[in-house]
């Protein structure tokens, strides 16, 4: 089976569909700075984009740790019903309250069934915690 073909993928803060149909995304980012670890982020929004779908793909967005591959996040789904292979499926994923256990690289991945379509690294920056 053909793997769809991978467009976009953005992080920042919100994501917000106008009336007209249009996609706006607010406050790029590649980096948290948090004052410790583990750190919480109160809102992160993912954007992907993908063309070339096939009836019955699944897709999910996984956030994990660069060095230990600990997963953070995870949220999957089907592209929408309407969508074939010339289509342009918008994935938006709104996640709250996320844990980073530790300081480092992280990759946010976007995945159509078993094949990585995309991936970006973000960094959670944190001061070195100090012994007095």
């Amino acid at each position: 089976m053909m793997k769809p073909s991978p467009i976009a993928l953005v992080v920042c803060d919100n994501i917000y569909k106008e009336p007209s149909g249009k996609t706006a995304l607010v406050g790029l980012f590649n980096r948290i700075n948090a004052p410790r670890v583990p750190a919480t982020h109160p809102r992160m929004s993912i954007y992907a984009a993908v063309t070339d779908v096939h009836p019955g793909t699944q897709f999910r967005v996984r956030i994990e740790h660069a060095e230990t591959n600990k997963v953070v996040a995870e949220l999957e789904g089907p592209p929408p019903k309407e969508a074939d292979r010339t289509t342009i499926c918008d994935f938006m994923f709104m996640l709250q309250g996320l844990q980073f256990p530790e300081r480092g690289r992280y990759y946010i991945q976007f995945w159509g069934d078993d094949h990585l379509l995309l991936q970006r690294p973000f960094e959670v920056e944190a001061p070195e915690a100090r012994e007095d």
